[in-house]
């Protein structure tokens, strides 16, 4: 893929993701990763080497898929480029994270067992007995977090990559260990090993553009960009993963808000206890967050 051709590609996809959202379930490409995982997953040996070949065998097939869907469809004018970008799109989520946040912050503040029924869509705690406040920091915290692994990481492997001609591919893997990652990669009975390989790769693949992500957020709030980088630096290794404490911390440090996962960790200690209002600010200093994103990943493919 050429320097204008990936261009052309990110843009579009990036438009359809603001203007459209997310695509029909039945044609998601990330919905057809998830039903590989799930029909691989009882044909693999539940044990660590048998998780390494179904991660290979997940990232093969979803890139090659991708890479021959794309090469089939040369023989017409335009469909390469419409099909790129819609499988680019596939890999992050911007609309959908902001929506999602959004309406669970407003249900937060008007009715707290919708809230409670909704926020496993963002969080993995156990929310039947989280305060307004708790709930409040949970969506903000999923909201940093999920802005990192959902929206920069599979744009900084395209722009990565595109030089190469294979800035498709790439995110196109990151988005199938991702998803196993969110299917497979957790440390309970039946999981643990057979997710190991999913969940190292998806911390490994994560690790750059974790600490990246804390650079927008202080940008996104200039004002606080000092409380965003010390709180960062200050509290990244507070969470069990690796890389989500770091735009955690720096969305603390720029809201100046304590968030807290009752009984797992807390970051900013001396930050201000969250509030329901504080739910649209945070979507806010994501939204800004992105937006320096999308803007320097274009300047980066237009100088290429």
């Amino acid at each position: 893929m050429m320097a204008d051709e990936a261009l052309a590609v990110f843009l579009l996809a990036a438009a359809y993701d603001i203007l459209l959202g997310e695509m029909p379930a039945r044609i998601h490409p990330v919905v057809w990763i998830g039903r590989l995982i799930s029909f691989l997953r009882l044909r693999f040996p539940a044990s660590k080497i048998g998780g390494m070949a179904l991660a290979l065998v997940v990232i093969a097939v979803t890139v090659l898929s991708g890479h021959l869907l794309v090469m089939a469809a040369g023989y017409l004018p335009l469909l390469p480029l419409l099909l790129s970008a819609f499988l680019l799109k596939s890999t992050f989520a911007i609309r959908c994270l902001l929506q999602v946040s959004s309406d669970i912050g407003r249900a937060i503040e008007e009715d707290m067992e919708q809230a409670r029924s909704m926020l496993p869509a963002l969080v993995g705690r156990d929310t039947a007995s989280l305060s307004q406040g708790q709930a409040s920091s949970a969506v903000i915290e999923s909201l940093s977090e999920n802005y990192v692994d959902g929206i920069l990481s599979p744009i900084f492997y395209y722009v990565l990559f595109s030089p190469l001609g294979l800035g498709l591919e790439a995110a196109l893997a990151f988005k199938a260990v991702s998803t196993m990652d969110s299917m497979v990669g957790y440390k309970t009975k039946g999981l643990k090993e057979v997710g190991f390989a999913g969940a190292r790769a998806d911390d490994l693949l994560n690790f750059i553009p974790a600490r990246l992500s804390i650079f927008p957020i202080a940008l996104a709030r200039p004002l606080r960009a000092g409380a965003a980088l010390r709180a960062a630096f200050r509290y990244h290794d507070r969470t069990p993963s690796p890389n989500s404490g770091w735009p955690m911390a720096a969305c603390a440090g720029a809201l100046g808000l304590r968030l807290e996962k009752p009984g797992g960790y807390v970051l900013l200690d001396e930050g201000g206890e969250p509030r329901t209002s504080d739910v649209p600010r945070a979507i806010g200093l994501i939204q800004r967050a992105i937006f320096l994103i999308l803007a320097a990943a274009l300047l980066i493919l237009y100088s290429a």
